[in-house]
Formats: C-alpha cells, structure tokens, sequence
C-alpha cells in the first residue's frame, strides 16, 4: 500500500494505491469506513487508486484520530476523536472497487456505479445518487424513515412488517427488476432510524469503463439516426468512405458531413487482384472523384499514422479453454504494432463490457493486465460487445485509424444458448457496422478440431466474416496456437495497407445532399474498399 503524501498528519489527502492491476473491475479492493465522529461522502470516478480526505472545518487532527489498516485486499479506515471533534470524510472510488461504511448519527452519501456498497448507520440521513437499472438497491430499517424521496418514474417494492408493541418493526425498501437483467452494482443499506432516505437516478457516465449489454440498442439508434454523425474529439472531418460505383445508400445507413467542416478525411484500404495488402503507395498514386469532379489530394499517409489498435477479449463460458491462447496472441500482436500506435485492451466477462486498458503507448500496462486475467466466465451477448466497444472511444474518433481485433470464438447467445442474448440483431450490427469508422478483424477460435461444427457454429463464423468485410477488415480462423503464428504477420501489413486521405472539397455549399465519392489508385491492378459517399450537411 502507498500512503501520498507521507502520512501528513494522516490527513487532509490519502491516496491508497490499488494492487488489483487492471482488473481491478473485476477483483475489486474493499475499503471499509468507521466513522462515528461525522459523515462519509463517497463517489465513484476514473481513478487509479482510493482517495480519502477530510472535508469541512475542525480542530487539527491528532495522531490517534485516524487509524488505517490493511489485509490482503481490504483497506480499513478508523476515526475515533476522543474528545467529540467532528471528522467528515469525502471519499473517491475507483470503477470496480467496493465500500462499506459505518456511522452513527451522520448521514452517509453515495454517488455513481459502484461494484457493491454496505452501508449501515443509526438514525443519520441516507443519499444514494446511482445508476438505477444498473444497480441493485436493498434498504432495511427498524423503523421507517422520516422522510423517503424517490423518483417518480422509477418502481419500488416497499415492505412493512409491525413486531410486538414497545418493539419496533422492520422497514424494507427494493429495486423491482426481474432477476435476469444484468446488472452492475449491489447496494445495501441498514439503519436503525433513518431521518430521511433519498434516491436519486444518474446516468451510467459515457467515460464509465463499464458498460452493460442493454446500452447497446441506445448507442446503435443514435448511430443509424439520420442527421446524428459522431461527434469528432479533435478538430478534424468525420471520415468519408468512399466505393467506385455505389449509389446513395439510404440516409440512415450513411455518414453525414457537418457544415462546420471544410476538410474531408477518407480511410482507404488498398489491395492486389490476390486480396493481399498494397503498402507503399504516394499522394500522387491517389485520385479522388467527388460527384464526377476531380479533387485535389492534398494528404496521403500509411506508414506515419498511428493507429488505435483495441483487443476485445471474449471471456465467456463457451472460450475458458482459450485464456491462454488469448494471452500469447495478444503479446504476438503487440509485438508487430509501431511505437506510436496507441492499444486498449477490452473484455466481455460476467455478461458486462470492460474496459481494462483505455487508449495507450504504454504495451508494458497491456503486458501486466494479461498476466491477470481472471478465471470469469458468462454469458456472450457478443454482439452488443462489439458495439459497446466501438463507442467506447472509437466513435469519437472519426478522423483517426482504428482497428478492433475481437479474439472470441464468434457464438452470440442468440445463436446459441437462452440466456444472455445480444439486445441488438446481427442484422442491426451489420447495417450500423457500415457507419463505424473502424476496421474489425476477428480471431475466430474454431473449438471444433476433430468432430464437424454444428449449424451454429459454421453461422458464427459466417457473421463474423460478414462484419469483417463490411468494415473492410478480415476474418482469421485459427485452431491451436501454431494455427496464429502466421496472422500476426498478415494483420501488420493489413494495417499498414490502410491509408488515410484527406481534400478540401471544391464544392464548397453544405446544402445536404448526397456526394458520392470514387477513389481511384493509378497502378495497375490495385483497387480500394472504402464507403460510397457522404451528405454534405
């Protein structure tokens, strides 16, 4: 444990550094409080470590204030002020981290998506802010509280039992969500008798490193809107994709323009008569056509754009046997990604999206997160994982070069198995991959090595494929280990055969109408995989 800074009079600031590494969503650090000399404010935020502090003002804190232990996995924090001084504690929680904090008569509040929280205090005030439809919610009290806020618009099991007289009854209030969503958090909270109990619904952030399967549907909507194009985190075009021959698509299957944006970025995939990746190519070999006008190419680059490389780890029930397999490939595709590409690692356990690494130049952190794979397991809403993937932090990232490596053995529950299915269609999926500004490239692990692969199967690998292609990315098979050694190899030059072009369009009203784009190469023999067009809005 790490105390910063050194003790400092034990206070006003802790930081205790979490030793979970970076699945510490899913082996998460308890912290217990005991504070009985005032209340405890925690809230849920991107941290890489527990942060206590005392908030408020009051005498100057004495040596045998504040006690601070830990166990194993458990940090306990202790105030016992002898002499009835008042410490309020604020407390900053890490995603996946639990809390359980006890007072007296002070009032304990809560705010964000917390993994699990037990809560216990005499006759102070209760305030719960958390995701509701996330976050399992169980409060008991001997007596009902004085006053109890709740959201109109969500549900509540309320239960009251009366005991023998001169003895007090029990009071219980619970979430009324059927038992198989799938859900994040668990708060429990118990009191003797509560002044007032307060909850309050927050949405689950969009920088959460958390996301469930149901929020799937949501992001997909929003992306097959029409008029609703990503929103760019830095100032560059959202990039058109452009074909030889395509006509219009229909509007809610195409990128829009923003009138805002002056310079078109296009991502262009070049190939041989083979299929085999192209690299090597100049501005001038590029010629772009924008509704039969020739534009003039004033960008072109493979080589010195990075790319945003992700890893999206199936760690359902049905891949248990392939942990191993996913930890060598994962170090075998580090190995062939360039200095200044950037890499998040991603993974489906336990029904829920995580994101265990965001975005980084960092391959040392990757390296350690995957000696710790946990020994999870789930269901494989696949689908929905894809999509929450890709909006993690791709969406926002249009102008860029982003790849998504799914390692999975490719079976959504909807193809096979009852529970835990995919929110969204494949055929939804398929229609919003071709607005994603990402290039996929599954790992297909094929589990069936000596017997034929039943009907499901062989669709499994069929969808994946399909996405693959629709992204102008490419599907890898492989059976052992040995199957992998020459895709990493192969995914390299992928990459490196991906351009990024960028125009200013000699047209310059943004009336929305459609532009439809051809990209030509002037070698003979090569031809590129791009989108059609763009509404110039």
């Amino acid at each position: 444990m790490a105390i910063v800074p050194a003790v400092r009079r034990l206070f006003p600031v802790l930081t205790l550094a979490l030793g979970a590494g970076l699945w510490q969503h899913l082996l998460p650090q308890v912290l217990k409080i005991y504070n009985p000399c005032g209340s405890i404010t925690a809230r849920v935020a991107r941290s890489e470590g527990i942060r206590v502090e005392r908030v408020g003002e009051g005498r100057a804190l004495n040596p045998g204030d504040v006690s601070i232990t830990r166990e194993n996995e458990q940090i306990s924090v202790e105030c016992r002020a002898t002499d009835g001084a008042r410490i309020d504690l604020e407390v900053t929680l890490p995603y996946g981290a639990e809390i359980r904090a006890k007072t007296t008569s002070q009032p304990i509040s809560l705010s964000g998506l917390v993994r699990r929280a037990d809560l216990e205090t005499d006759s102070g005030d209760l305030e719960l802010s958390v995701p509701l439809p996330a976050t399992r919610l169980y409060i008991t009290a001997k007596q009902k509280p004085a006053k109890l806020v709740v959201p109109a618009e969500v549900k509540f099991r309320q239960e009251e039992t009366r005991s023998a007289e001169a003895e007090p009854g029990t009071w219980r209030l619970t979430d009324r969500m059927d038992d198989d969503r799938v859900t994040f958090g668990t708060v429990q909270a118990t009191a003797d008798a509560p002044g007032r109990v307060e909850i309050k619904d927050l949405p689950i952030p969009e920088d959460s490193p958390v996301k469930l399967p149901w929020q799937a549907p949501g992001i997909l909507e929003r992306m097959l809107e029409a008029g609703a194009a990503p929103k760019p985190r830095a100032q560059t075009a959202p990039p058109i994709a452009s074909s030889d021959s395509a006509p219009a698509p229909a509007a809610e299957e195409t990128a829009l323009f923003r009138s805002d944006v002056r310079l078109v970025n296009l991502t262009v995939a070049a190939y041989d008569v083979n299929g085999r990746p192209v690299t090597g190519l100049k501005l001038e070999d590029f010629e772009v056509i924008e509704d039969r006008a020739p534009q003039t190419v004033t960008f072109a680059g493979a080589e010195e754009v990075p790319f945003n490389l992700a890893f999206l780890l199936d760690l359902s029930g049905s891949t248990r046997r392939d942990r191993a397999a996913m930890q060598v490939a994962v170090r075998r595709f580090l190995e062939v990604t360039r200095p200044n590409d950037r890499v998040a690692l991603y993974a489906l356990a336990s029904n829920i999206f995580f994101e265990v690494a965001p975005l980084t130049g960092d391959r040392r952190s990757i390296a350690r997160a995957l000696e710790l794979i946990p020994g999870v397991s789930g269901g494989t809403p696949l689908y929905d994982a894809l999509v929450l993937g890709y909006a993690q932090e791709f969406e926002a990232r249009p102008g860029e070069r982003n790849a998504l490596i799914v390692i999975s053995d490719g079976v959504d529950n909807r193809l096979y198995g009852v529970t835990m299915p995919s929110e969204v269609s494949f055929r939804e999926l398929r229609r919003a991959a071709g607005l994603m500004q990402v290039l996929l490239y599954p790992v297909f692990l094929d589990p069936f090595t000596v017997a034929p692969a039943p009907g499901w199967a062989r669709q499994a690998k069929k969808n994946m494929e399909q996405l693959a292609q629709v992204t102008g990315g490419r599907l890898f098979t492989a059976k052992s280990i040995q199957d992998l050694e020459p895709v990493y190899g192969e995914v390299a030059n992928e990459l490196r055969s991906v351009y990024t072009l960028a125009y200013y369009p000699s047209n310059q009203v943004f009336d929305g109408r459609w532009r439809q784009l051809a990209v030509r190469v002037k070698r003979a023999g090569v031809t590129v995989r791009t989108r059609p067009g763009y509404f110039a809005r």
